[in-house]
């Protein structure tokens, strides 16, 4: 028995930072990159480097806001090295407004354009208001205006002549001219004077002025035609005089940006807007009666339209921009397109539209968290639709599902050139492998960063570098050897591994802060190993409430569980809870009935339909491990039924599957087991002892129901070989072993286990074919023949 008793040197690695020349981890040069993860990051800078379709990264076990840090620190060092990328802009578009156009620019040319186009229309606005109101305008628009009446006023003033001597008069009434007849005594005719003339007179009268009349329509035409020779006379005279004052400005402007054809061609679309529109530019006063709070606001600002709406500016980054974007819902990743309230309705223009981190992301790289992305409606198929056609159309989302269209803004749709960079879980990345088909064509770069990593030399200085960093950039206190030393040790019991530690580094960080503030409140300028301690104990206590609240049914005797003493068909299994942030071991009682029949092992928790899968397959295992040992002559005539006493939930897993055979073992043999030791481990079908997960939490938690009734010196847990190298046990644990009041078992067969457990001899098959009289498998083989000769007789 003494053989499989580990020391205390097997049950921890102890950190000793040998090799490692400092006495504070201000002594320590501070590390730049992430530790452990070459592959993960080779991984990464060889997706960021490919400059091709579809290769975009999806990062793997990596999660957290530290974790994020390092991935935007690592694409931003890749994003500096290359050229800045372009500005966006939306301007109006004449030909139709609802469909607004970009112009794109060089990185901080948009900023620059915006302030040339808004102090371009400020000058004009100003110059030809002055234009138009100067006294030498209003001298040319007059002489222009009195050569057109010069020749109208002749004109008409002939026609009254004609009038006059065909002895008519013409005079002027709201609608017209009415023609009236002259009497010879040179009076205008009354109405009552023409109804007494005679019909021929009337007649005559009537011819008369019908004629009179197609010589005034003759003359309207060519007032008319003046009419409208002086307006297009007034408006081409606008047209030279503004053009000369617009050229002024505009031809500086169309040369500075004379690189881009795009901003040439709307700059002079611009121009030939304003000249068609010049009436906007002309003073207009206010309306005198117009009332101050009554009057309803009906202007417009015509130079809206002329505004630059600086979509993107990259002004101010240095090389390709980096966006992380923390809530990548619809909008937050496509923009949108605002509406204002103007008079009860909802109004837009193109200066309403809004980014989105794709737009501002164009040319440079979008970190996104998958689950995130994942969780907002229609987020993903949006990143999908914009990486394969390699363009962004903004529209608002859900239009494919309304009733009745409505009018909007359609921007046209950007060209779009982004590496996209997604952080998730392994179960994410396999589940969008296996069921999304665009998806392995859109991100054919998986870097995979390990969940632990060896603990060697220069992994443990990596650590002791990061933890420099970290009391540099948070303004902790830093730590001396052993402080660090006890971080180590806890980073590996993270991963239940002696050679390993947790690459989850936020857990570092945590604790440096909690440490930081309890050394600072004990008026210590350095944290020591107690105040570390002090971290990890107290982390435990806020979250072990449950733990003891189960440990005291352990005292109290309401969960039955036997820490001392001898039962037959009775042992301690081992489980773990795992609360999320927290998980501890659970012994749990399990009992074994046996007797005659035919019905095999039935697991009650399986019969219940409590049991899972994997707990199954244990059972059908150590069901086929009893066939082979004991059925080779006769039949495996049994009924024996297995359970896990007081579970009332459900059960999966197959580490207790050595547990159970144990038992069935005592059971079958009559033989006694030793209830001060617990047991864990899977078996296979050759009875071999396999390993387990949680071997550090299992100890702990039966050690700890140990110690509340008192460590006899019997007790100790039986664990399989294999997770020697996983333990790494708590203090108090480990003084208990060295005092020999508890002991830790580690076997590799389930021979070896029955013979601790027992205190007897298993026994091996003699050549006679028998095991050794008195043996637990002798006394096993017994049993069953005796039943199988029972059941012979009775049939």
């Amino acid at each position: 028995m003494d053989e499989y008793r580990l020391d205390i040197e097997s049950l921890k690695n102890r950190c000793t930072l040998e090799g490692i020349d400092f006495e504070t981890t201000a002594d320590v040069e501070a590390a730049k990159e992430i530790i452990g993860q070459q592959e993960a990051v080779k991984a990464i800078n060889f997706g960021l480097d490919i400059n091709h379709p579809g290769y975009n990264i999806f990062v793997v076990n990596f999660s957290g806001c530290k974790e994020l840090e390092y991935i935007k620190a690592l694409v931003t060092k890749k994003a500096q090295q290359e050229e800045g990328s372009a500005d966006w802009c939306y301007v109006y578009n004449f030909s139709n407004p609802s469909k607004p156009k970009y112009l794109k620019l060089s990185a901080g040319l948009g900023r620059e354009f915006k302030r040339d186009v808004e102090e371009f229309i400020d000058n004009i606005e100003v110059d030809i208001g002055e234009l138009f109101a100067g006294e030498e305008y209003i001298k040319q628009k007059r002489e222009i205006k009195s050569k057109y009446q010069e020749v109208s006023t002749a004109l008409f003033n002939t026609v009254k002549e004609k009038v006059k001597e065909a002895g008519y008069l013409l005079e002027r009434e709201q609608e017209g001219f009415a023609i009236i007849p002259i009497k010879d005594d040179g009076d205008p005719m009354k109405e009552e004077e023409y109804k007494n003339l005679s019909k021929e007179e009337q007649s005559e009268i009537e011819e008369d002025t019908r004629r009179i009349q197609e010589l005034l329509d003759q003359a309207f035409t060519k007032i008319d035609k003046w009419n409208e020779e002086f307006s297009e006379e007034l408006e081409k005279l606008d047209y030279q005089l503004a053009k000369k004052v617009i050229d002024i400005y505009l031809d500086e402007l169309i040369k500075n940006y004379s690189d881009f054809d795009k901003v040439v061609d709307y700059l002079d679309k611009v121009r030939e807007d304003i000249l068609h529109n010049l009436d906007d530019f002309k003073a207009n006063e206010e309306p005198s009666n117009s009332l101050l709070f009554l009057a309803e606001d009906n202007s417009k600002d015509y130079t809206t339209k002329y505004e630059v709406n600086l979509l993107v500016d990259n002004s101010e980054i240095e090389g390709s921009p980096v966006i992380v974007e923390s809530n990548p819902t619809y909008y937050n990743l496509n923009g949108r397109v605002e509406y204002s309230n103007k008079s009860g309705e909802l109004a837009t223009d193109f200066t309403h539209i809004r980014p989105g981190s794709l737009q501002q992301a164009n040319g440079g790289y979008l970190i996104l968290e998958a689950k995130d992305l994942l969780t907002n409606f229609k987020s993903w198929q949006l990143i999908k639709r914009v990486l394969k056609s390699r363009r962004l159309k903004m529209e608002n989302i859900g239009e494919e599902f309304d009733k009745i269209p409505l009018a909007t803004l359609e921007p046209q749709p950007i060209p779009i050139d982004v590496k996209i960079v997604i952080i998730g879980d392994i179960e994410l990345y396999y589940l969008l492998y296996q069921y999304d088909e665009e998806f392995k064509e859109l991100f054919k770069v998986k870097a995979d960063f390990k969940r632990e990593m060896e603990l060697s030399r220069e992994s443990t200085y990596q650590i002791v570098q990061f933890i420099s960093r970290e009391c540099q950039e948070n303004d902790f206190l830093h730590l001396n050897r052993q402080a660090v030393a006890k971080i180590i040790e806890y980073l590996s019991r993270r991963v239940d591994s002696q050679k390993k530690v947790t690459t989850k580094f936020t857990i570092v960080t945590d604790l440096l802060c909690e440490a930081d503030e309890w050394a600072k409140l004990k008026g210590k300028d350095i944290i020591d190993k107690e105040e570390i301690e002090q971290s990890i104990v107290e982390r435990i206590k806020r979250c072990s409430n449950y733990e003891e609240r189960v440990q005291e049914l352990y005292r109290k005797h309401k969960l039955l569980i036997e820490s001392e003493g001898w039962k037959v068909g009775q042992i301690n299994g081992l489980s773990v809870l795992d609360l999320g942030e927290y998980s501890f071991g659970k012994p749990v009682k399990i009992t074994a009935s046996v007797y005659k029949g035919n019905r095999g092992v039935v697991n009650i928790e399986r019969e219940t339909k409590m049991s899972g899968k994997i707990h199954n397959k244990g059972l059908l295992i150590l069901t086929a491990y009893l066939g082979e040992k004991f059925a080779q002559e006769v039949p495996l005539s049994l009924s024996a039924s297995l359970c896990f006493e007081q579970l009332y939930s459900g059960i999966d897993g197959d580490s207790a599957s050595s547990t159970e055979l144990y038992v069935l073992l005592s059971a079958l043999a009559e033989v006694p087991i030793n209830q001060g030791i617990a047991v864990t481990g899977s078996i296979n079908q050759k009875g071999k002892i396999q390993p387990i997960g949680g071997v550090n939490e299992k100890i702990e938690g039966f050690f700890k129901l140990c110690e509340s009734r008192g460590l006899t010196g019997q007790q100790g847990v039986m664990i399989p070989i294999q997770n020697v190298e996983d333990l790494m046990l708590s203090d108090e644990v480990i003084a208990a072993v060295e005092k020999e009041e508890f002991h830790i078992y580690a076997i590799s067969h389930v021979e070896e286990g029955i013979e601790i457990l027992t205190g007897k001899e298993s026994g091996s098959l003699q050549e006679n074919g028998r095991y050794p009289k008195g043996s637990i498998n002798y006394l096993v083989q017994d049993k069953i023949n005796k039943w199988s000769e029972q059941n012979n007789q009775e049939e």
